[in-house]
C-alpha cells in the first residue's frame, strides 16, 4: 500500500494556495498574561449550579490566539475527600481553557493523574481566538475552597492583529 501525504488547513492557506494569514497564522513572538487569586471569606463552589462563585483571572485580547495554560494551586481544597474542583473559562463556555481539575494536593498544583496531560488546555481552548476581549473565569464546583488558599498561573497568546 502506498503511502499518502495531505496538508493541514493552514498548510494549505498559507503555503500551497499563498492566501493572506493573519499575524497569529504565522506565529509570531508569545505573550504571557498572569493571573493570580487568594481565595477569601465568602467563596463558595457548591454542587447545586446556583451557588457556583466565579473569579475574573484576567482578560484575553479579541483576536489573541490561545496556545497553553499553566496554573499551580496551594491545596485549595483540604483533602481528597474534600473532593472540590476548579475550572476555568469564559462567558461562552465555563471550562473552555481547563476543565473540572481536583487541586488538593499541599505540594501545589494538580492531583498526580492530571499532571500526566502535556497541555492543560483541552480541545475548545486550543488555539482559540475570541472575535472580542473575554473575560477568563475560574469556577469552583463540588465544595468550597480553604480561606486564604491560592491559584496561580498564566496563559500563552499569539497577539493578533
Amino acid at each position: 500500500m502506498a503511502v499518502t501525504n495531505r496538508n493541514s488547513a493552514l498548510y494549505t492557506k498559507l503555503y500551497t494556495n499563498k492566501y493572506l494569514a493573519k499575524t497569529s497564522d504565522l506565529g509570531g513572538r508569545v505573550k504571557p498574561i498572569p493571573f493570580s487569586h487568594t481565595v477569601v471569606s465568602g467563596e463558595v463552589g457548591g454542587a447545586s449550579a446556583l451557588v457556583r462563585d466565579t473569579v475574573n483571572l484576567c482578560v484575553i485580547r479579541a483576536y489573541d490566539t490561545v496556545i497553553g495554560l499553566y496554573i499551580a494551586a496551594n491545596d485549595l481544597w483540604a483533602s481528597a475527600g474534600t473532593n472540590g474542583t476548579l475550572q476555568i473559562g469564559d462567558s461562552g463556555d465555563d471550562d473552555r481553557y481547563m476543565i473540572a481539575t481536583e487541586l488538593y494536593t499541599a505540594a501545589g498544583g494538580p492531583i498526580a493523574t492530571a499532571l500526566l496531560q502535556v497541555n492543560v488546555l483541552p480541545f475548545a481552548g486550543e488555539l482559540y481566538q475570541p472575535t472580542a476581549d473575554v473575560i477568563v473565569l475560574g469556577e469552583y464546583r463540588v465544595a468550597n475552597p480553604v480561606v486564604g488558599k491560592i491559584f496561580k498561573g498564566c496563559f500563552l497568546v499569539i497577539p493578533g492583529t
